[in-house]
This record gives structure tokens, C-alpha cells and sequence, in this order.
């Protein structure tokens, strides 16, 4: 409308203007008198209506009220206890068993169930957990005593060696792994050297010219990595041969002493009840195959190397386990990858806490802090945990560390 305005008070005011030059030179042709007069002066155009304002109201924003942010509750470990439905002996290496639940409810006129206790690590995880720490332990230990005696510092020198042994063979392994995936990859100065030597150079693929090989383009190559490699695992492999003969040799001498305790209890007590003829301090706890031994080994379940702190004895599920000596129940429930799990002290030897532990069983029938006489059932065998098949995990500890079971039964 502004705009309408505006384009008609121009045209008045440029017709008007024609109008008088019209005028005056009609004037000035005509009589004279207008020309002597000189020309008349132009109308002054005023514009006396103002141009309209226009003024928007402000629109108002919509106020977003955002809820308060809460942090996501941490998810709680994944436990997978297993059991595994009655069979005949294992060698524990059968396939894995189904998921149950860690604490089995107990028969009428039996002990409490057992407390929950730590979880269990997911096998899915360890390789990471291992990488990570090539020395740790997948399996939840318990507390230990100083070593306050020679026998104890025995004892504990060989714990420190055999975690040293288990972060060798996790060094090991891994490096093997990336030597081995170095090994796969094509080497351009392989195929510099094939050229070099007189051999056919690879179709496609010429060889780089002399002045950019040195030996820091050496070294950053699968060759000199895959050399690097090498020289590693043989630095490695030495220290664990080393290690092992040092094991070896601890072991010899826990052992020997461990008979000798053995012997010495048995004539001090001839009347002592044990669990097996010939004078042994402990009863073995059932008659099953030993089917693996004390020491680090290549976990059947986790597939990493940890160390066995026990024997493993298979059995069926159902057999009864019992307590290697007389004591008393220090831990009765699920204890991790050791599943249903019981400890019994016995005492002490040699300035030592002695005690025995026993793993992945199917139903606990003691509490902490019964007294059990030796030969008692104790519970039953089977397959929670970290277990790959129906056995009983066994260990013998010396104030809390574990030592081969096989001399002191």
C-alpha cells in the first residue's frame, strides 16, 4: 500500500513540472514578457503523510523442560555357575556343562545354603584379562599367612616362581601368535633381495630402488619384525626353562619335608585316625583318576596358562567327598571358578596352618565352623564352576598357599 502511494505523489509531481516548463516556454515565444520575468521557480513537493511503521510482535519459544540426566546403574559381573547331569567318570575336558544355579538348595535336615560369594570370571573375557596381566589369576585365592618360618618362606618363593612361570607361557603364547601373523604378511624387502640375488621379481610388485633401503626401513618391516619377534621368545624361553628347574627344585624340597611331617605325626599319634594306610598325614578324599596334576598349566576352560593349585580326581556326579583329617570348616559355599567349594583347617605343621580345599562340587553337606572327623562326607562331586566335566578339584594349603596335594596323600 506504502509502495502505491509513494509511485502516484511522483507522477503528480513530474507532471506538474512538465506542466509549467510547458508553460514558460510557451510564454517566452509567445509576448516575451515571461522570459524577461527569467524562469519560474520549481513547486516544492512535500510529503506530508509519514511512511507507516511496521512492528511485529516477538514470537515466543517454546520452553523445553529436560529430565534431570541419571547415570546408567553399573551392570553387576555375569556369573555362570554350571553343573552337569549325572555321568560316569571324566577326564574333565568334556564339553561344558549347562548354567545353575551357585547355591544348590539343601535336602531336608541338611546345612544352610551357602552365602553367594565372589563371581566368576566369564571365559569370554579372559584372554583380555590376560593380556592385560599376563600373571594374573583368573580364580579367586584366599588370604595367606607371613612367612614367618623357613619352610613358609619355602613355600611362598615357590608361589612368586610358579606366577613367574604363568607370565612366561602367556608371553609366550601371545608373541608366538603375533610372530605368527607378522610371518603371513608380504616383505618388500624380500622381494628386494629376490631381485638382488637373480630370482624372478613378483609380477606386478617391482622392487623399490637401493637408496630407501636401510636399516631403519629394516626394521620396520615383517622381516625385522618377525627377527625382533624371534630374539624374544628365545630371551623368554630361557628365563622359563631357568624358571622351572628353580620350581623343580623348591618342590623337591616342600615335599620331602612334607613326608617327613607326615611320618613324624603318624609315630608321635599311631592312634591318629588318616584317611589311607602307610603312615600319611591326610586321607585321600575319594578314589578317582588323577587326571591333572599340581602346577601352571594351559587352562582347559579359560584357554589361557594359569596355575593349578590342586589335583583334579574325576568321578561321577554324586560321589561322595570326603574330609582328608580331622578340623574344622573354614569356607563352605561358592568361592568363583572353584564353584561349591569347602575348606577345613587341620591344624598347623611345621609353624604352618595346614588345610584342605575342595572344588566344584554338586551339593555342600557342612557349614563353616562344624568340626568334621576324617573319612566324613563332606559333600558330593560335581561340575561348578569353571569345569568342563564332573570331578573334584583338590589342594592342599600351607598357611593359605597352595602346594602339591599328591605327597601329603
Amino acid at each position: 500500500m506504502n509502495r502505491r502511494w509513494w509511485r502516484r505523489a511522483t507522477l503528480a509531481a513530474v507532471a506538474g513540472t512538465a506542466t509549467v516548463v510547458t508553460t514558460s516556454t510557451w510564454l517566452d515565444a509567445g509576448t516575451g514578457t515571461a522570459a524577461a520575468q527569467g524562469p519560474l521557480p520549481l513547486p516544492t513537493l512535500s510529503l506530508p503523510v509519514p511512511l507507516p511503521s511496521v512492528s511485529l510482535p516477538p514470537l515466543p519459544l517454546p520452553s523445553v523442560t529436560l529430565p534431570p540426566l541419571t547415570p546408567p546403574s553399573p551392570k553387576p559381573p555375569t556369573v555362570r555357575p554350571t553343573t552337569s547331569p549325572s555321568a560316569g567318570p571324566s577326564t574333565g575336558h568334556s564339553p561344558g556343562p549347562a548354567p545353575a544355579s551357585p547355591a544348590a538348595p539343601p535336602r531336608a535336615g541338611g546345612p544352610a545354603a551357602p552365602a553367594a560369594g565372589p563371581p566368576m570370571a566369564d571365559p569370554g573375557s579372559a584372554p583380555a584379562l590376560i593380556a592385560a596381566d599376563p600373571g594374573a589369576d583368573l580364580y579367586p585365592q584366599p588370604p595367606v599367612d607371613a612367612a614367618s618360618t623357613p619352610d613358609a618362606r619355602q613355600v611362598a618363593a615357590l608361589t612368586d616362581v610358579e606366577r613367574r612361570i604363568q607370565y612366561l607361557h602367556n608371553i609366550l603364547a601371545r608373541t608366538r601368535d603375533d610372530l605368527a601373523t607378522v610371518q603371513r604378511q608380504p616383505d618388500p624387502v624380500l622381494q628386494l633381495l629376490t631381485v638382488w640375488t637373480g630370482g624372478p621379481a613378483p609380477v606386478g610388485d617391482p622392487a623399490p630402488p637401493l637408496a630407501v633401503v636401510d636399516a631403519a626401513d629394516l626394521l620396520d618391516t615383517p622381516t625385522g619384525r618377525a627377527a625382533a619377534l624371534s630374539a624374544a621368545i628365545t630371551s623368554g624361553q630361557a628365563e622359563l626353562t631357568g624358571r622351572q628347574r628353580e620350581e623343580a627344585a623348591l618342590r623337591r624340597e616342600i615335599d620331602r619335608r612334607a613326608r617327613a611331617a607326615a611320618v613324624t605325626a603318624a609315630a608321635a599319634a599311631p592312634t591318629t585316625r588318616v584317611g589311607a594306610p602307610g603312615g600319611s598325614r591326610l586321607g585321600r578324599p575319594l578314589a578317582g583318576r588323577l587326571t591333572s596334576r599340581f602346577g601352571v598349566r594351559f587352562d582347559p576352560y579359560y584357554h589361557v596358562w594359569q596355575r593349578h593349585p590342586g589335583i583334579d580326581l574325576a568321578a561321577p556326579i554324586g560321589t561322595p567327598i570326603m574330609a582328608a583329617a580331622d578340623g574344622r570348616v573354614t569356607r563352605a559355599g561358592w568361592y568363583g571358578g572353584y564353584g561349591n567349594y569347602i575348606c577345613v583347617d587341620h591344624g598347623r605343621v611345621s609353624g604352618q596352618r595346614l588345610s584342605t580345599c575342595y572344588g566344584h562340587q554338586s551339593r555342600l553337606l557342612v557349614s563353616p565352623g562344624q568340626r568334621v572327623r576324617a573319612g566324613q562326607v563332606i559333600g558330593l562331586v560335581g561340575s561348578t564352576g569353571a569345569s568342563t566335566g564332573p570331578h573334584l578339584h583338590f589342594e592342599v594349603r600351607l598357611g593359605g598357599r597352595a602346594v602339591d596335594p599328591l605327597p601329603w596323600i
